[in-house]
């Protein structure tokens, strides 16, 4: 299963099971089947199990097991609200940071999405545009807490990526991030990628949640 520690790797794996919707809300989990499937020992599925509990994607009860927890709409609004604060930070950071072979990587993968046809290759190269920025920003603490966040990330790529125009207008707001990155304009870097997250946010919004998110939500400035 990988270099990582086997915890890791299950909590990984349920992680992205349970936000993608392949686990449902209310589906029992026991460490002997979850083992079983994955090949392990119970011991890291135990671990695994207790970091989504406190991240509140499982509830532990006493004689009832592990049940997964439905995400509410707040999961979802509050979690937008974390890409936003976390990514334009980031993009902040890019911009004091970013040399001429950085914006060089950029302008090619920018390319490279343009001519993308797949979702499939979409979802990958605007991860490696996100990726390479991330990177960029030089704060280990600021990744980890981005990392935490992947799966529903990689959830708003994928339903994005289904769509020519959402796909077409994500471009055009990789394109303004990337211009303020190569001015290290890093007020309307930051602006650029809250606008970017906000942008998907909405988007999702039309598939995933009541319009009565929609009206109560709110974001920073």
């Amino acid at each position: 299963m990988g270099k990582r520690p086997l915890s890791g790797q299950v909590y990984d794996s349920l992680k992205s099971a349970i936000v993608g919707g392949r686990l449902p809300a209310a589906a029992k989990l026991t460490e002997t089947g979850v083992a079983r499937t994955l090949g392990v020992s119970p011991t890291p599925v135990r671990e695994a199990l207790r970091r989504l509990a406190a991240e509140g994607l499982v509830e532990i009860a006493p004689w009832r097991g592990v049940t997964v927890r439905q995400l509410s709409d707040k999961d979802v609004v509050e979690t937008y609200q974390c890409r936003e604060a976390l990514e334009g930070f980031a993009c902040r950071l890019a911009a004091k940071r970013m040399d001429a072979e950085g914006i060089r990587q950029l302008r090619r993968l920018l390319e490279a999405s343009a001519r993308a046809r797949t979702a499939a290759a979409v979802v990958e190269v605007n991860s490696r545009i996100h990726n390479l920025i991330f990177g960029c920003a030089g704060n280990d603490k600021l990744r980890v807490m981005l990392g935490q966040l992947r799966e529903m990330i990689m959830e708003d790529r994928a339903l994005s990526a289904d769509s020519r125009l959402r796909r077409q207008a994500i471009h055009a707001e990789h394109v303004a991030i990337v211009a303020a990155l190569e001015r290290q304009d890093a007020d309307a870097a930051e602006r650029a990628m809250r606008r970017h997250v906000r942008n998907g946010f909405a988007y999702r919004l039309r598939f995933k949640a009541p319009a009565r998110i929609v009206r109560e939500t709110s974001f920073s400035p």
